[in-house]
C-alpha cells in the first residue's frame, strides 16, 4: 500500500480537478481538497469507494475501475453521472489511471457543470455591467434638471409669504436634495483601493462590531469562521463596507421574522468561476439569514442600481458592494428562498504570490 504522504499535497490541493487515489481493492487512500469540497468522503473505518454512491453509479464506476486495473490503460469517461443517495447528481468527465509501480488507481474528475458556470458568470457580468452603465448615463441626464428644479423652488420660497406655499416648496427642495444625493452616489466611482494584505476575520469582526450599534430586537448573530484562510490582498475598509451593506440588508429583511438569525461564515472554496475565469482556490464569505427571502420578481435585477424591495430603499447598497468586490477580483452571488437568503462573496486566494512573499521574508 502506498503511503499517502508521498503525494505533493500543496500542488494537488491547488488544482480545481478532484483527485482521488485508491488501492487495488478500491479503497480510498487520499483525496485532494477539491474532492473533499465536492462531497467525497474518506474514513479510516470504511473507505471503500462503492459506499459513496448509488447502486447505479457504483456498477458503472466499479466496472470502469476494474477495466483500468486489468488493462493498465488510462480510461476517460465523458459525461459520467455521479449520483449520491438522496442528493442531486453531477455530470463529470472522469479519467482513471493505473500505476503498476505503486499498485494504485488515480481518478481525476472535472465537473462539466463548471463550463456552464463559466458561461453563466460571463453573461451575468456583461448584463450587469450594461445595466450599471445605463443607470449612470440616466443619472447624469437627471442631475442638471434637478439643479434647475431646486434653484427655482428656492427663488419662489424667498418670494412667497404664506405658510401653505412654503410648506410645499420645502418639500420640493428636500426631495430634490435627496434625489440629487442618490444621483451623486451613482455617478461617483468607488475610491481607489489601498491594496495590502489583511486578515479576513479581522474585517468580519469589525462588521460584527458595527452591527451591534443598531438596535434590532431579538436578533441573533452567529459567527462561523475557518481559521485556516490566509490573508487576502485588498482594501480592508472597502471590503468592510461591501459586507456591511449586505449585512444591513439582511437585518432589514428580518424585521418581521419571529426568531431572526444571521450567520457570518467563512470557508475556503475550490474550482469556482469569476467573470468567466475558473479559479482554483478562493475565500468564500457568506451572510445567511432566515428571513422571508428576496421577492421573485426582482431577483434577476437585485444587483442593479435603483432596485430595492424596501419602500424607502435607494437600491444602491448591493450595487456598491458588487463594485467593491469586483475591484478585489471577486464576485457576489445569492441564493434566496422563502426560508432565508444566502449572499456569498468569492475572492481568489493567490497562493502562488503568497508563497513568494514567504520565501522573500
Amino acid at each position: 500500500m502506498t503511503n499517502p504522504e508521498k503525494f505533493n499535497n500543496l500542488l494537488l490541493n491547488q488544482i480545481a480537478s478532484e483527485i482521488v487515489v485508491l488501492d487495488d481493492e478500491f479503497k480510498i487512500l487520499w483525496l485532494n481538497d477539491s474532492a473533499v469540497s465536492n462531497g467525497w468522503i474518506y474514513s479510516s473505518d470504511d473507505s471503500n469507494i462503492k459506499n459513496q454512491f448509488t447502486s447505479e453509479t457504483n456498477n458503472e464506476l466499479l466496472e470502469l475501475l476494474q477495466d483500468c486495473a486489468n488493462s493498465g490503460n488510462t480510461i476517460t469517461k465523458r459525461n459520467f453521472k455521479l449520483a449520491k443517495p438522496n442528493e442531486s447528481h453531477r455530470i463529470v468527465d472522469l479519467t482513471a489511471s493505473w500505476s503498476d509501480t505503486d499498485n494504485i488507481l488515480i481518478i481525476e474528475i472535472l465537473c462539466v457543470d463548471n463550463l456552464n458556470k463559466i458561461i453563466d458568470s460571463s453573461k451575468i457580468f456583461s448584463t450587469q455591467k450594461i445595466a450599471a452603465n445605463l443607470a449612470r448615463t440616466l443619472a447624469h441626464e437627471v442631475k442638471n434638471p434637478l439643479s434647475g428644479i431646486k434653484g427655482s423652488a428656492q427663488i419662489l420660497l424667498s418670494k412667497v409669504n404664506d405658510d401653505f406655499s412654503k410648506k410645499f416648496l420645502d418639500i420640493i427642495i428636500n426631495e430634490t436634495e435627496r434625489l440629487n444625493s442618490i444621483v451623486t452616489k451613482i455617478l461617483t466611482p468607488p475610491k481607489r483601493p489601498k491594496l495590502e494584505a489583511f486578515n479576513i476575520h479581522s474585517a468580519l469582526e469589525k462588521v460584527f462590531a458595527l452591527s451591534q450599534t443598531d438596535e434590532y430586537k431579538n436578533l441573533k448573530i452567529n459567527r462561523d469562521y475557518d481559521p485556516s484562510i490566509p490573508e487576502i490582498y485588498g482594501d480592508e475598509d472597502l471590503f468592510i463596507q461591501a459586507v456591511l451593506n449586505i449585512f444591513k440588508n439582511a437585518q432589514q429583511a428580518l424585521l418581521s421574522t419571529e426568531e431572526p438569525t444571521i450567520i457570518i461564515k467563512s470557508r475556503v472554496a475550490y474550482g469556482q468561476p469569476i467573470n468567466g475565469v475558473m479559479h482554483s482556490t478562493l475565500c468564500e464569505v457568506s451572510i445567511i439569514d432566515n428571513g422571508p427571502g428576496i421577492p421573485q420578481d426582482i431577483q434577476e435585477q437585485v444587483f442593479f442600481p435603483m432596485v430595492s424591495s424596501k419602500e424607502d430603499g435607494s437600491g444602491l447598497g448591493l450595487s456598491i458592494s458588487q463594485d467593491i468586490i469586483r475591484i478585489h477580483g471577486g464576485a457576489i452571488s445569492f441564493n434566496s428562498a422563502s426560508k432565508g437568503t444566502t449572499f456569498s462573496i468569492l475572492i481568489p486566494i493567490n497562493l502562488e504570490s503568497k508563497n513568494e512573499d514567504m520565501k522573500s521574508a
